[in-house]
Parts: structure tokens; C-alpha cells; sequence
């Protein structure tokens, strides 16, 4: 981990300068970091069919036994050669790829910007320590299901995650993501729900909007829990209706899912307005409404109104502060 910091640390004082700026201190909220680790450690209950948030701090326990013992845990679960497949010659690679190390690159950047213009002592420690806390609570949850097994959490902490720093300090990669592939992060809004103990509307996502055709019209791909693709209309300057479809993962190894369709409506790329059909965490209905349509001088209002499959009914509400909160009836 010194080795790991220090060659962050060195590395990004030689390539700051080049590198894009995804954080502006006059457009986010103080306490966004808060905010970030919700969305990082509760990001797979969006598939309560694979996942349960149950017993979170007791599954910390077994993720850090495993993960302290790297070697005697991938060999008890098949050994190196079974690591190595299926880890990185099978799907199992496509969210390692794209949510760990490309996701993650682009949060790494964001959180130590973010850190560095608060004047925090050495924003690459509080990077690393808030970005590897998510991940935490992440592959803790991801013990819910016996199918994942200590290689993905092994594989996911010690080479993805690893792999996003590398790649957020980076200048080449991360103006080639942000500048040419117009990469963006439209997270949830996590809410707390009192009557059950349980967060709700957490998760990471991330899109991209490439202007390949030189017109109002752009493609339009959305990476997260669920994947999905479509076209985005800018109707005004920097102000965009996005209408796309795809697929929510029920079960991610057998690559088993179910149809979503989504509309979207950003500005000045911070996203306003996100209605999901047949989404992640089994919501018939989900419509977000983000502070950027709600943002007055004196508070940032977020909204939730959703409705499950079992025909529940979720309404949350976040004013000022890191989560919200949220009643299913």
C-alpha cells in the first residue's frame, strides 16, 4: 500500500496539470464524499435478486478474512489457474473492466480534485482510504451469494482497483474518457430507509456521449447495474433529453437479466431528471429528481418517487445533506 500511495502521489504531481478537471468547488456539495461511499458500498443491492444488504457489518468480517490471506483463500477456492480464468477470461472481466477500473479511474480523479481544492493535508491518502471503504463495503455484500467466491473480491481489490489509480493519473487515458468519449458519472441518490434499516436508490453510473456525428443527435451509453444503450437530443446549449434501453442483470455470471428502458434530462452535464422502467432494485417505476433542478441559493432539494413490482410504494426526499431519506409503504 506505501509503494501503491507513493507512486500515486509522485505520479500525480508530475501530470496534474494535464489532466482533466472533473471537479469545480463552486457546483458540488461538501459533502459529497459522504454521498460517494453510499453509493460505492450499497451499489449492488440494485439486484436484491443476487445480493442482500443484510448483516453488512458482519460480512465485513468474512471479506477481510479472506482478502488477508490472498493466497491461502485463492488457492482453497480452486487455485491460481481457476483464478485466472475466471477472472479475466470470462464475462466476469466486463464490470471488472469497465465499473472497477474505468469507473473507478474516473471517481479516483474526482475524489482527489475534490480533496485537493478543500485543502485536506494529502488528498491522495483520504482518496484512497474513502474509494478503498466503498469497495469495502461492495465485495461485502457480494457475499450474500455463495457464486462469488474469495477470487472475484481478491481480483476486484488487488488488481482493478489497483489498476484505477494507474489509469486516473494518467493524462492520455483520462482526456481520451472524459474529452473524447464526453464520460460523465450520473450516481443515485442514496436514501436511508428508518422503517426497515436498510439504504435504498444507491449505485454508480457512468455514461458516455461521444459527438461522433457533429450534430444535435449523440450516442448515448449508460454502464452500471444496468447497461443500456441510446441517443441523446440536445435541445438547447449543454441541455440534453436521452431516451435509452437495455439490460439489469438478475444474475450476473449467467448474464440473466431483464429489459429497461430510461428516459434522462441533464444540463450543463449534471444530470436533472432520471425515470427508469423495469429498473435495478426490482422498481416497476423509479423517477429521480436531482438538486440541479432544485438547486436555490439556501438548499439543494433531491426527490424519489417509485414503485416496486410488488406494487410497494417508495417516496424518499435529501435536503442538504449526504443521503436522504426514504419511506416504502
Amino acid at each position: 500500500m506505501k509503494k501503491l500511495l507513493l507512486f500515486i502521489s509522485i505520479s500525480s504531481m508530475v501530470l496534474a496539470q494535464e489532466l482533466p478537471t472533473l471537479y469545480e468547488s463552486k457546483e458540488d456539495d461538501l459533502l459529497f464524499p459522504v454521498t460517494y461511499y453510499f453509493n460505492s458500498a450499497f451499489d449492488v443491492i440494485q439486484n436484491p435478486y443476487y445480493f442482500s444488504q443484510s448483516d453488512f457489518r458482519s460480512k465485513h468480517k468474512t471479506l477481510f478474512k479472506r482478502i488477508g490471506s490472498p493466497d491461502h483463500s485463492i488457492k482453497r477456492d480452486g487455485g491460481y489457474k481457476k483464478f485466472f480464468k475466471d477472472e479475466f477470461l470470462t464475462s466476469r472481466v466486463v464490470p471488472n473492466l469497465g465499473l472497477h477500473m474505468i469507473g473507478g479511474a474516473y471517481d479516483n480523479l474526482y475524489l482527489y480534485q475534490y480533496f485537493k481544492e478543500k485543502n485536506y493535508s494529502n488528498p491522495m491518502v483520504y482518496t484512497i482510504a474513502l474509494s478503498y471503504l466503498g469497495h469495502f463495503g461492495n465485495e461485502a455484500l457480494e457475499l450474500t451469494n455463495s457464486n462469488i467466491t474469495s477470487h472475484d473480491n481478491i481480483a476486484d481489490l488487488f488488481v482493478f482497483d489497483v489498476l484505477s489509480f494507474y489509469l486516473a493519473f494518467n493524462p492520455k487515458v483520462m482526456n481520451f474518457l472524459v474529452d473524447d468519449l464526453q464520460m460523465k458519472a450520473w450516481h443515485l441518490q442514496p436514501m436511508y430507509l428508518p422503517n426497515k434499516s436498510d439504504m435504498t436508490n444507491a449505485g454508480l453510473n457512468y455514461i458516455f456521449r461521444p459527438d461522433l456525428f457533429k450534430s444535435k443527435m449523440k450516442p448515448f451509453v449508460f454502464m452500471g447495474m444496468q447497461n443500456l444503450l441510446g441517443l441523446s437530443y440536445e435541445f438547447r446549449q449543454k441541455q440534453f433529453i436521452t431516451g435509452a434501453f437495455g439490460m439489469a442483470l438478475t444474475d450476473p455470471l449467467e448474464q440473466k437479466g431483464k429489459f429497461v428502458s430510461a428516459l434522462f434530462d441533464d444540463k450543463d452535464d449534471f444530470l436533472s431528471t432520471s425515470l427508469y422502467l423495469n429498473g435495478t432494485e426490482d422498481y416497476r417505476v423509479r423517477l429521480n429528481i436531482y438538486p440541479e433542478l432544485f438547486n436555490f441559493e439556501t438548499f439543494k432539494l433531491g426527490l424519489l418517487v417509485g414503485q416496486k413490482r410488488s406494487h410497494d410504494e417508495s417516496v424518499g426526499v435529501n435536503l442538504n445533506l449526504p443521503i436522504g431519506l426514504a419511506h416504502i409503504n
